[in-house]
């Protein structure tokens, strides 16, 4: 199976923007070309990003098997950009598309993590404003989905009880904020998925792994933009109206 990957979701300081072409076969995944745009604004490069590594790889378009794509949370802007492209190509080229987030793409590895019986596992995303995005990950596979919400770095009472795994681009800032003088609160040395780990959790949900999900970005946040007080201007009238 030929998989094209896309991650636009990481944002603030550690925000970058990966495409990669992998394969996965009965032997394994491999990663058989990547690239890694870091900053701001990488994802709007996609387009031709997977263009060139697919012509690395010997690729065309219409061999595309899949298209995974990181669903947030996350970027607001990379997120638009990385899944409206996988939505157009995956309609152009008439293969399937499969969105994931962060926290189901990190969560194997998350989970192998684990020391300690009862210990929670939180994937914590970076976000603005002082704050990060934190998602329940749960303890085995296909138990439900991960509730996202978003927390004050500030907040003492933002996590829960317990014993804690923290990991993911905030995870430091989470422990070192939130979780400060706790002694049951690990920190995991996983800040993002690559792109095989991503490739594995659509495939999952492709199979029925997980629960099924909409291909649209996560969003944490309500919306920022407003309905004009007034309400919305009526339509423009058509030339003939005037007549």
């Amino acid at each position: 199976m030929r998989v094209l990957v896309l991650d636009g979701a990481q944002a603030g300081a550690q925000a970058r923007a990966l495409v990669a072409c992998v394969r996965i076969t009965p032997e394994g995944c491999m990663t058989e070309h990547r690239h890694e745009a870091e900053g701001r604004g990488g994802s709007e490069g996609f387009p031709l990003l997977a263009r060139d590594l697919m012509a690395e790889c010997g690729w065309t378009m219409p061999m595309l098997d899949m298209v995974a794509v990181v669903v947030g949370p996350g970027s607001f802007t990379g997120l638009r950009a990385s899944i409206a492209f996988a939505q157009g190509l995956a309609l152009g080229l008439g293969c399937e598309v499969v969105g994931v987030t962060t926290g189901e793409a990190l969560a194997d590895s998350l989970r192998a993590q684990v020391a300690a019986p009862g210990t929670r596992i939180l994937c914590c995303s970076v976000a603005r404003r002082g704050r990060a995005f934190v998602e329940s990950i749960p303890a085995q596979a296909g138990r439900g989905d991960g509730k996202v919400r978003a927390v004050m770095l500030d907040d003492p009472a933002a996590l829960p009880s317990g014993p804690l795994l923290l990991g993911g681009s905030a995870a430091a800032d989470v422990a070192a904020t939130c979780a400060r003088g706790r002694a049951d609160v690990t920190i995991a040395p996983l800040l993002r998925p690559d792109a095989c780990a991503i490739a594995r959790a659509a495939l999952l949900r492709r199979e029925g792994g997980l629960a099924p999900r909409a291909v649209l970005p996560l969003y944490v946040d309500p919306p920022e933009a407003k309905l004009p007080a007034a309400g919305l201007r009526p339509p423009p009238r058509k030339a003939d109206d005037n007549a």
